[in-house]
């Protein structure tokens, strides 16, 4: 099973909710204290944990290079079946790409269209195109800061520190990242809070406004 990310602790960012949200109990960087014996001299990046359920986490910067500690791993764990092995590689391509800053023009459209899938009551699918639009607009805003694709913390931190969002909203954005990143992961079946979704479509509003105040803005 693979992912790919930014880094190693933004594949890990992105991977917590979706865990945490089947209800496992997530341990990053595990002491010696919570591994079973068989792993000593070896430290997963994380566990996830849940009633006889216990999976060893692995973050790879690449698939090739890893490919003979992945190996050994493998023989490791499969003298333990009532522990699994979940390896995930980082794209060495996502982290060096630089996303063109869109227009204010098509940050709008992407408003009106999240806007109109809620009328729908569409609400999985305004929130997920909410926050691409949300990344699109505080890239927007922050060019230099944000060129690179970013994890929801990263951007809400971003944003945040250069005064683009009040604590509360802040908060609220943390919530929607949680539940987006859940729904990028496969779980579709989950429900969105309209509260939520409200302040977060209002935050968009709120940027693009902002946006279009700030010079040489493109149309």
């Amino acid at each position: 099973m693979a992912a790919y990310a930014t880094g190693e602790a933004d594949v890990l960012n992105s991977l917590l909710p979706s865990y945490e949200a089947e209800g496992f109990q997530v341990f990053v960087q595990p002491s010696d204290a919570i591994l079973p014996p068989f792993m000593k001299g070896y430290r997963p990046d994380a566990i996830a944990l849940k009633g006889d359920r216990k999976i060893a986490i692995e973050i790879k910067r690449s698939e090739s290079s890893a490919s003979a500690s992945v190996r050994k791993l493998n023989e490791l764990f499969s003298q333990h079946p009532d522990w699994e092995l979940r390896v995930y590689y980082v794209s060495s391509y996502s982290a060096d790409k630089v996303i063109e800053v869109a227009s204010l023009s098509a940050i709008e459209r992407a408003i009106k269209q999240v806007r109109e899938l809620q009328a729908a009551r569409r609400d999985l699918p305004a929130l997920v195109l909410a926050w691409s639009t949300l990344e699109a607009v505080a890239r927007a805003l922050l060019p230099d800061v944000l060129a690179r694709p970013q994890t929801p913390n990263r951007l809400i931190e971003a944003l945040a520190s250069e005064g683009y969002l009040t604590p509360s909203e802040a908060d609220t954005l943390r919530h929607a990242g949680s539940l987006r990143n859940v729904a990028a992961h496969g779980q579709l079946d989950m429900s969105v809070d309209q509260r939520m979704l409200n302040e977060l479509i209002g935050v968009l509003g709120t940027l693009a406004d902002i946006l279009a105040k700030t010079p040489k803005t493109a149309a």
